[in-house]
């Protein structure tokens, strides 16, 4: 007898979450963008108009049709966008920042630690009540307060209530060429505002009790407590900390450095292998349940327990999305419902986008979801090369596998977003799985035993030795990377051709589908065009730039692929590093000429002159922009009349007082102005 025939189901039937999340995300990205004017209420409105109309076709004609998928599209479209604009603090009435007055006294709560940078503290906080004319209204919203560092030591902690100024200044970017965008960063997070006060401009309101913190933090304070106690190795410590508990507040910067460079930093985050790890030590505690229809019972003990640590561990998005994961799977298997791993992190993304929309543009959020996709789709496929017959070398295998799989869909985001590419990632990432199963099941060990100090500190100074040689492991993994591999750059339209490639090549590779070779091939010919266009612009390129940096200057003349520092101020490499890579890496002129400096420059027929001394007399000389860099009071006049320059540009190693004077002379002479600490980075092509 003949069968009906079979039609295999397209993924997006075995995965309907991702019929909801597309079209969810875009709404949420058009109202980060800024391209939808209709949110709040309205939205409201077409979703319910469009559920309507919707329910109206499924009771008259149950068959799918396209016009149900669209009518969905626009429900999820609209949600998102409706979710974002709830979501925004700025459509609260009661956030503080619709109403920043000079004359106001703001009652703060220091939210977390006090970080200390080079001159000032960073305080978080959260403001509760704004206080004018000696009455106090309810307020809301989180701020950054810096604090300018004095002979007083840091008395305030987290959990105080202070008194602070109303002096607030919302947070934007230096403005220097193609920089990390801080202040979007900072809006996606709900914080607009900051301030910079001495200490004795603020007060304290009420000490934080620490007998009133919530389990949570007790708990987590315990911890840290604990590991601070018991591990006595700096780096170490900060290390596990941070790996353990998400707290990043002693985590060496250079240790960090060098774990980024080797493509293994995803280990010091909190996530999917913290919390398998996590579950394996509580299945070993029960191991004498062995059977499997027990195993239920296994994952109903360790689901709150994975939340209460995930919640101790600062809840960042990675832990959340790993805890939200695990929930679905235990629920599954409680259940005796199939297990769908791609639906699962379908429905993850989607329940954590609903509660937090701005996670769509957090990093961490991005890198662990991508990795994750990549592991469902590929990992099977990839481990299936080799099958080793020893047990050892199966393990090491299915870590390599896990590996490669996971990087063919990290490794284009990583470059696109760091602009590098560990070139050993596969060694360093397979020790990283090692080291990383070892010191986080010695970490829990450390603080379960703390009740036996012997054995605590002996855990402690094992963890120590481990921690300290495999760091010297990463160093040497780090010394194969090419000076080329840290300047990466892709474009936004060069990283969608790249995942056209990997998807074309995937498909041909493992369904033979002969179009997708083509589309492949395609992708990869557009690629090389972009970036033969990429490379003709910057061997033709002939710039000058003046960059922001905090009370002093820094100016480069960048010249094809080479760059020559003409003046700088700033002794700090790391700080320059960190100014003046992304402008390097972004016009792929990263290495320094032997060119001798001038302080008089041609950029395509407009003269620049760098005048770091005052003039007392000199005959005239016109040229186009006149930049300024000495301390000492300028003669206006006398410069305009010597020089005659169409802009002027003022350097940014003055006090704010002297910016003043200068702005307030050049406006009421009529002279155009470019204040660097004001107006960002001077670029002139």
């Amino acid at each position: 007898m003949k069968h009906w025939p079979l039609n295999k189901a397209h993924f997006w039937e075995t995965a309907p979450f991702f019929r909801a999340l597309l079209p969810f995300a875009a709404g949420i990205l058009c109202y980060d963008r800024g391209w939808l004017a209709i949110a709040g209420t309205n939205a409201l409105v077409i979703i319910s108009l469009a559920f309507l109309v919707y329910m109206a076709i499924v009771i008259t004609n149950k068959s799918s049709n396209p016009l149900t998928f669209l009518l969905l599209s626009i429900i999820m479209f609209f949600s998102g966008s409706a979710i974002s604009y709830f979501d925004d603090v700025r459509n609260n009435t009661a956030w503080f920042g619709n109403n920043t007055n000079t004359a106001n006294v703001y009652l703060a709560r220091i939210t977390d630690i006090p970080s200390e940078k080079e001159r000032s503290w960073k305080v978080p906080v959260s403001i509760e009540s704004v206080i004018k004319d000696g009455k106090a209204t309810k307020a809301s919203g989180n701020a950054f307060l810096y604090l300018y560092k004095s002979n007083l030591t840091m008395l305030l902690h987290k959990g105080d209530s202070i008194l602070v100024p109303g002096n607030w200044q919302p947070i934007k970017n230096a403005g220097n060429p193609f920089e990390f965008n801080y202040a979007a960063n900072c809006r996606r997070n709900g914080i607009y505002y900051q301030q910079f006060c001495s200490v004795y401009n603020i007060r304290l309101y009420a000490a934080n009790d620490p007998s009133a913190a919530s389990f949570i933090d007790k708990g987590h304070d315990w911890c840290m407590q604990q590991l601070d106690k018991y591990i006595t190795e700096t780096k170490t410590k900060g290390l596990m900390q941070a790996m353990l508990l998400g707290d990043e507040v002693n985590l060496d910067e250079e240790l960090l450095q060098s774990y980024s460079e080797t493509g293994i930093v995803h280990i010091i985050a909190i996530s999917g292998g913290n919390v398998a790890i996590f579950f394996i030590v509580i299945s070993w505690l029960f191991w004498w349940l062995k059977h499997k229809k027990h195993l239920w019972v296994k994952y109903a003990i360790a689901l709150p327990l994975v939340w209460i640590y995930v919640l101790m561990a600062g809840a960042a998005p990675s832990a959340i999305r790993a805890a939200v994961m695990f929930s679905l799977l235990a629920f599954s298997i409680m259940f005796q419902k199939n297990n769908n791993s791609l639906n699962q992190l379908l429905a993850t993304a989607f329940v954590l986008l609903c509660a937090q929309p701005e996670w769509l543009f957090s990093l961490g959020f991005q890198l662990s979801f991508v990795a994750v996709l990549s592991l469902i789709l590929f990992y099977k496929w990839v481990y299936k090369w080799i099958s080793p017959a020893n047990k050892i070398a199966a393990l090491l295998w299915s870590v390599v596998a896990a590996s490669i799989a996971a990087e063919l869909l990290v490794a284009p985001l990583v470059i696109y977003y760091f602009h590098m590419f560990p070139l050993l990632f596969i060694v360093a990432n397979v020790a990283a799985y090692l080291f990383m199963s070892l010191v986080l099941v010695l970490g829990i060990a450390i603080i379960a035993l703390s009740f036996i100090p012997a054995v605590a500190q002996f855990i402690g100074a094992c963890t120590v030795w481990i921690v300290t040689f495999f760091d010297k492991i990463v160093v040497w993994l780090q010394g194969f990377n090419p000076a080329s591999f840290h300047f990466i750059m892709l474009q936004d339209v060069e990283l969608l051709l790249v995942y056209v490639i990997i998807t074309g090549a995937v498909l041909f590779l493992i369904k033979r589908q002969k179009a997708a070779l083509f589309m492949s091939l395609a992708g990869a010919c557009l690629l090389l065009t972009s970036f033969c266009n990429d490379e003709w612009i910057s061997l033709h390129q002939h710039r000058l730039v003046i960059y922001n940096t905090t009370r002093a200057s820094h100016i480069e003349l960048v010249n094809g692929k080479t760059y020559t520092v003409l003046n700088t101020e700033i002794a700090n490499h790391k700080k320059i590093a960190y100014t003046v890579k992304p402008a390097h890496t972004n016009w792929g002129a990263w290495q320094e000429s032997n060119d001798t400096p001038s302080e008089v420059i041609d950029i395509n027929g407009k003269t620049v002159l760098l005048l770091n001394r005052e003039i007392t007399n000199a005959p005239p000389f016109p040229v186009n922009y006149l930049f300024i860099n000495y301390p000492e009071e300028t003669d206006l006049v006398k410069l305009q009349k010597i020089f005659s320059p169409s802009l002027i540009i003022f350097g940014n190693n003055y006090s704010r007082e002297q910016t003043d004077k200068f702005v307030k002379a050049c406006a009421d002479k009529n002279i155009p102005l470019h204040i660097i600490a004001n107006d960002g980075a001077f670029v002139l092509n």
